[in-house]
């Protein structure tokens, strides 16, 4: 049986590369946020009594990784509700177009 790794590294190692090499923080949108993969089905009954442990820690760390996305989703929500509302304020602070 190949090794069962866990999504959790790759997610990490797909975090670190996307980091600003600057440093600069800037504001989450839907295309930071990355989908964990969910961890394969193990459906062989001997195998899943092996691995109990192993398989049961890739499914904690991949409902881990769930909760991070759907906050990350939720921050780039909140983030462009936050914009649109800017763009409002400032489309208003145009005033009333003049008659043509």
């Amino acid at each position: 049986m190949p090794p069962l790794t866990s999504s959790r590294t790759r997610l990490v190692a797909a975090a670190l590369l996307t980091i600003p090499v600057c440093g600069v923080a800037h504001a989450a949108t839907a295309l930071d946020c990355l989908p964990p993969i969910p961890p394969a089905t193990v459906a062989d009954a001997a195998t899943r009594a092996e691995y109990r442990t192993e398989i049961g820690q890739e499914l904690t760390a991949y409902f881990d990784e769930a909760q991070a996305y759907l906050r990350c989703l939720d921050a780039a929500r909140a983030e462009v509700s936050e914009e649109i509302n800017r763009a409002i304020r400032d489309y208003q602070a145009l005033g009333p177009e003049p008659d043509g």
